[in-house]
């Protein structure tokens, strides 16, 4: 059984950007009656401003995960740099 949702969309077709051919933006229920030309200008508003993907975020465990590795790597060319030096002497 489907139900009818009563949702407004609105569709940005020209984004600007040449990752995205189109924006789709729903309308929250209690803005729904702000006039139309608000709603399209807020829409190109924010379309515009929004980077193509420079507005993803890491997930904080990738951004460890990234941190732990480089620390480990780190950590290992000292202690084999240290082991070499100590050969050669």
């Amino acid at each position: 059984m489907i139900k009818g949702i009563n949702r407004q969309i609105i569709e940005i077709t020209d984004t600007g950007n040449p990752y995205f051919e189109r924006a789709l933006l729903i309308v929250r229920p209690n803005c729904a009656d702000a006039p139309g030309d608000r709603l399209h200008e807020e829409a190109s508003r924010l379309v515009r401003t929004a980077g193509g993907y420079s507005g993803l975020k890491r997930s904080r465990r990738h951004r460890m995960r990234l941190l732990l590795l480089g620390s480990g790597s780190g950590l290992i060319g000292a202690l084999a740099a240290t082991l070499l030096f100590t050969l050669i002497r």
